[in-house]
């Protein structure tokens, strides 16, 4: 049998492209999906005959019987909500035991990581999910982190550096904003439990995603969020703690980048955006509502961690061109285009006023001008259509200009919110 080949799909924007059914439609030819960065910040959703699965933590392919999947090192893992996740799943049918492995190097994502983000966001209002991931990022990143691999050792050890943690960092907390934080063996006990409920499923996976990519391949690996959110070349500081970009598996996997033969980057046809920061494209009320939806369909642009209306606007050919460059994508996969069906005219930014790319600062990107190209919509259903031919001429012509602009190929178009309704270009 011929080797499969090992993929990489990244967002191209601020998260919410789609990435989930895209990962859901690759994992059928997939051997291993794998998680690389992020936490249960993330909201991956896939509507399989017209039940909708979300997902936080656990990677798409779960979905797909006999598929392995793996948590990574570069994640930040929220245990207890993890262990809900798993249960929710066995609950609606889908058997996870034996085909879970986690990394015990991905840190934990604390309670108290998520009070202290409560109260950076009330100062800062980046606009996080409050689900505690930039402070465990943070820990991480000063050392204070814990681990994993830190349980596997036993709840003492784990009491123990529960205890360094508040002694080197909670105090702090506790003298500038008067926050309580829980006892570290209440803390301790609740990580625990846990840790058995998912049992030998906390396992080294770096040498099995090695040895499947060089001998059968067929990994895959999803990101979460999108580029414009990552740490390094988002819209700073409005952005994740983790990278987000293909680049950010390299830490997250432990394995050799060379191994992957192909990047795909998901972009909508459409820019959405949850939370604050810069928005060059951003639409006024009328378009975003047309955009958004009402929040009847699960499909709508409201968030699935949060449930925050998405902010909506054009798509935005800057950033395409950009994040096309910074993950080096091979091909695009184009989500949500029959939303666009039954609006007279669509604009795509072919460029900004005084700007070649994408600013580097937040207070830049705030104060950019687009430049739009117009293009004639269409009105018929597009949802029903599984051959590109077949689609409006001026559907056909809008992907077109997305495949100029970004100098790859287009090849899904996702027309639909079902698992099945994306056409293979």
């Amino acid at each position: 049998m011929a080797k499969q080949p090992n993929m990489f799909v990244v967002g191209m924007f601020w998260g919410d492209e789609g990435k989930a059914k895209i990962v859901d439609l690759l994992t059928e030819n997939a051997n291993v999906v794998v998680r690389y960065q992020g936490g249960a910040n993330a909201g991956h959703s896939v509507e399989i005959d017209g039940e909708r699965f979300v997902l936080h933590q656990v990677p798409t392919g779960i979905l797909h019987p006999e598929k392995t999947c793996v948590l990574g090192a570069g994640m930040v893992i929220d245990m207890p909500a993890l262990a809900n996740e798993l249960a929710e799943l066995e609950k609606q049918g889908i058997s996870w035991r034996g085909r879970i492995m986690i990394s015990p190097r991905a840190h934990f994502v604390l309670p108290y990581h998520k009070q202290i983000e409560e109260i950076a966001e009330a100062k800062a209002g980046i606009g996080t999910t409050k689900r505690g991931i930039g402070p465990a990022y943070r820990d991480k990143a000063t050392r204070i982190g814990i681990r994993l691999g830190d349980a596997l050792l036993g709840k003492a050890n784990l009491i123990a550096k529960l205890e360094r943690w508040i002694s080197e960092s909670g105090e702090m907390f506790k003298k500038a904003y008067s926050v309580d934080f829980q006892s570290p063996p209440d803390v301790a006990a609740t990580i625990m439990s846990a840790v058995d409920f998912v049992g030998d499923a906390i396992s080294s996976p770096g040498a099995y995603i090695d040895e499947t990519a060089r001998t059968k391949g067929g990994i895959l690996a999803e990101g979460a969020q999108g580029t414009m959110l990552s740490v390094s070349w988002g819209t700073y500081p409005f952005v994740t703690s983790s990278e987000t970009t293909a680049g950010g598996a390299a830490t997250g996997l432990g394995i050799d980048m060379r191994l992957f033969d192909k990047i795909i980057g998901v972009a909508k046809a459409f820019c959405t955006r949850v939370g604050n920061g810069p928005f060059p494209t951003e639409g006024d009320e009328e378009l975003q509502r047309k955009l958004r939806g009402t929040g009847e369909h699960a499909y709508d642009e409201f968030g699935s961690t949060t449930g925050r209306p998405r902010r909506c606007g054009w798509l935005d050919g800057v950033v395409l061109r950009y994040a096309t460059r910074i993950n080096g994508i091979d091909a695009i996969a184009l989500t949500k285009l029959d939303c666009l069906s039954g609006i007279d005219e669509l604009k795509i930014a072919a460029k900004y006023v005084d700007y070649a790319e994408f600013p580097v600062t937040s207070e830049e990107a705030e104060k950019v001008e687009p430049i739009y190209k117009t293009f004639p919509g269409w009105n018929e259903d597009i949802s029903r259509i599984n051959d590109f031919n077949k689609l409006p001429v001026d559907a056909q012509r809008y992907v077109h200009e997305i495949e100029r602009i970004a100098m790859v190929p287009v090849e899904f178009v996702g027309v639909g919110p079902g698992r099945k309704d994306i056409i293979l270009k």
